[in-house]
């Protein structure tokens, strides 16, 4: 199991920003290539966002947090960052924390805090 500590290191600090449809964030893997096969919950201001308002964005690939599974997977390499967002309630301004569960074909499921400034 990996520490929610290390896990955290995945964000890319400063990308938390509010969209037209809710908010989005991007996460960086500098720990080892790997399949995503489900997302869900992230936690944030309160709420729980799963399934259908979750998607993620990884070069040309969107994917939607209901559609994912072994089958429809998003590859994960080393370096290389992907975009999650959110549809729901905007965030409001100042430090928010975010959880952010996911599951992947070689870990399994993980889970980790993270904390910035919405822009």
């Amino acid at each position: 199991m990996i520490p929610s500590f290390l896990l955290a290191k995945l964000y890319v600090k400063g990308s938390l920003r509010n969209t037209e449809n809710g908010f989005e964030f991007a996460l960086k893997n500098i720990i080892d290539s790997t399949l995503l096969i489900g997302i869900g919950p992230i936690t944030a201001g309160g709420k729980n966002y799963e399934g259908e308002t979750i998607s993620m964005t990884v070069a040309d690939k969107t994917v939607g947090g209901a559609e994912l599974s072994r089958n429809n997977a998003i590859p994960v390499r080393m370096g290389v960052p992907l975009t999650v967002s959110v549809v729901g309630e905007k965030l409001t301004a100042g430090t928010q924390k975010i959880t952010v569960s996911a599951t992947t074909s070689d870990i399994g499921k993980i889970k980790f805090d993270i904390s910035d400034n919405v822009t």
